[in-house]
């Protein structure tokens, strides 16, 4: 065997120093969103297809180089993943807040079971969205009702349901189908709720169309006088552009203390591990003891946390 030259060496360094370096600019050019938004989503698969094929290059060619670029690809999808789901410190909020917000599911097999599972959490405001129709509203606030949450406001198949006095507010522009305004009156601490249910960008809209629609939501939060939450099943990953704009004006309340969770369960879909449904609150305020729960019958977990003024 001949001995390698110095060229070829180098030559050799900088192949590896390229397949480990490239992968990174993914930190560079995701924020440009579109069609990036789609891989971001996907990027549980590319992680496990890219160490995958590595290896298998790797023995085929019997050459070091595709396995560390798969070892880099995946270094890099792990951070992407883990980043937007890392804990906050936290500052605990004062008078704390319960606030319980679930997707219940418009083709929820066990209906009747759903209430219970939802009221039953001590919930100061209760959140449902995506009901299947009025019986279903009726069933949830029987039950809010016997849990002290005796006042409510639907609109179209979102509702709220609260142990404060709620009024119902024009929704500044935003599509009245996806999103309530309400006004939430707790005493020393009165704030506006958006509830959300976004389109979902991969068979409904666009992940241009989201972040457009994300930019008039924070238009329209930056014009409120009273401290804002946002809640809601918002079909937004939180590794898409759209997370990181509103993540950047708004605190991301799940991740209090506590690491995001996953909340799409249905079928095949946890493979991707899309944190969809979120808790967003001003900067003015605080957060803490973030969990999920399982609403019955329904394919998203729901989300739950206690919101309120920084102590």
């Amino acid at each position: 065997m001949e001995p390698v030259s110095r060229g070829a060496r180098a030559r050799r360094l900088l192949l590896v120093a390229l397949v480990t370096a490239m992968p990174w600019l993914w930190f560079a050019v995701r924020e440009t969103g579109g069609p990036l938004d789609t891989v971001a989503v996907g990027l549980p698969l590319v992680a496990i297809a890219a160490i995958s094929l590595g290896a298998i290059a790797a023995i085929v060619s019997r050459r070091a180089w595709p396995l560390i670029a798969g070892a880099s690809v995946l270094a890099v999808c792990a951070v992407a993943i883990g980043e937007p789901r890392f804990p906050r410190s936290i500052v605990l909020p004062d008078p704390a807040i319960r606030l319980v917000v679930a997707n219940v599911w418009d083709e929820n097999p066990t209906p009747d079971a759903l209430p219970a599972s939802m009221t039953g959490r001590n919930a100061d405001v209760l959140v449902a969205v995506e009901m299947a129709d009025d019986e279903l509203y009726a069933a949830l606030t029987e039950s809010a009702v016997s849990q002290g949450l005796d006042t409510t406001v639907e609109q179209g198949r979102q509702a709220v349901w609260s142990r404060f006095p709620l009024r119902p507010l024009d929704e500044l522009g935003l599509p009245s189908a996806r999103v309530m305004r309400v006004g939430v009156d707790v005493p020393g601490a009165p704030f506006v709720l958006y509830v959300l249910h976004g389109l979902n960008p991969l068979r409904e809209t666009s992940f241009d169309d989201q972040r457009r629609f994300t930019e008039g939501l924070l238009a329209a939060t930056a014009t409120e006088r009273r401290p804002v939450v946002v809640a809601g099943d918002l079909n937004m990953s939180d590794r898409v552009a759209s997370y990181r704009d509103i993540s950047a004006a708004l605190t991301d309340a799940m991740r209090a203390g506590a690491t995001g969770s996953t909340t799409y369960v249905r079928g095949w879909w946890p493979w991707l591990l899309l944190r969809i449904d979120h808790v967003f609150v001003s900067p003015s305020w605080c957060a803490a003891d973030p969990v999920t729960f399982a609403p019955a019958g329904s394919d998203h977990r729901g989300v739950e946390v206690a919101v309120g003024p920084c102590a």
